[in-house]
């Protein structure tokens, strides 16, 4: 009973963070999402992987703690918004996505049946490489201003954000447009490890489900 509920939690985590993703993130760039709808799906994301890995005693604690720092940072940041608690606030995100990404690994990549929802968990970490990516990108930004040029229509810096989501998706499946170009070092060396993880990932993604799958039917023998 406990396995499904992990299960289905793996294909919920995918539906908020194609949301957050995908719909937010242009939102914000628009209308602007309200605070508490964005937190409400930050939430519900932390959750669903809390839900996943709840059988793993350090996970869990891995992410209470990060989920703590990263409250803390928002916190920070409003009651003192300057430079610099905005970098730290970004800083707070990347750890906790970090987090996540790693603890969700673990349960997608861990011994046991292939099944769809761990094929779902799988998209669900290709997307916060690219989530993680677009956090690291903002922060090398905000501590290197004009890391990045642009000849978009509009000013990058109004948006910058969501604009980095979609340079950072644009990378990781090197499609790169040229619409969005980094020039400061950091951010041309991560956008480099960036290509070669969206590269590398789907190959070793398959090799490994299909490592798992034969090992769980040679068990069943």
């Amino acid at each position: 009973m406990q396995s499904h509920a992990r299960e289905r939690s793996l294909t919920a985590l995918v539906v908020i963070e194609a949301i957050e993703l995908f719909v937010l993130a242009p939102l914000s760039a628009t209308a602007g999402a309200p605070f508490i709808v964005v937190a409400s799906i930050v939430a519900a994301n932390v959750a669903a992987v809390l839900a996943i890995v709840w059988h793993i005693r350090p996970a869990v604690i891995a992410v209470i703690l990060a989920s703590a720092t990263e409250i803390a940072a928002v916190v920070l940041r409003f009651v003192r918004p300057s430079e610099r608690t905005e970098v730290l606030d970004f800083a707070a995100a990347l750890i906790l996505l970090v987090a996540l990404t790693i603890v969700l690994g673990i349960a997608v990549f861990g011994p046991g049946r292939v099944t769809i929802h761990r094929i779902l968990g799988a998209i669900a970490i290709y997307l916060n490489v690219a989530a993680t990516c677009a956090l690291a990108y903002r922060m090398i930004d905000a501590l290197s201003p004009g890391a990045f040029s642009s000849n978009l229509a509009g000013p990058i810096s109004d948006h910058r954000i969501a604009d980095l989501i979609y340079f950072s998706f644009s990378t990781l499946t090197t499609s790169a447009y040229g619409d969005i170009v980094p020039v400061e070092p950091f951010a041309r060396a991560l956008a480099n490890v960036e290509s070669v993880i969206g590269q590398l990932f789907p190959a070793t993604l398959l090799a490994r489900l299909i490592t798992l799958e034969l090992e769980h039917r040679r068990d069943e023998r």
